[in-house]
């Protein structure tokens, strides 16, 4: 059974990218919510292992939209291949669920 809603997780360098990333999403309402934190990533990239200081967006939104979240992301990005990740949301306060459906398109 397919779930409605999805958390999208995407990171950024910086706090100017993060906020614009975050006002698109809410703007076109694609998401009803971001969510901005700092994070401390360690990767694999161009054959060596990389270290940063990100910022981590959760963004909620409704699955159908997901197509659309993606291309706002990558079209704001800067990051040659950004991290952006679909997580079902399987179960959620009906209230809070209903509300992202109301302030999502």
């Amino acid at each position: 059974m397919e779930t409605t809603y999805a958390l999208v997780m995407t990171t950024c360098a910086d706090r100017a990218n993060a906020e614009s990333i975050a006002r698109l999403l809410i703007g076109e309402r694609l998401a009803a919510c971001v969510q901005i934190f700092p994070i401390e990533s360690f990767y694999q990239w161009e054959g060596a292992v990389q270290e940063a200081r990100e910022l981590m967006l959760l963004c909620k939104i409704k699955r159908a939209d997901y197509a659309d979240v993606e291309a706002a992301i990558r079209a704001a990005h800067p990051y040659a291949n950004p991290e952006i990740i679909e997580i079902p949301i399987e179960k959620g306060a009906p209230a809070y669920l209903d509300w992202i459906a109301s302030v999502t398109r």
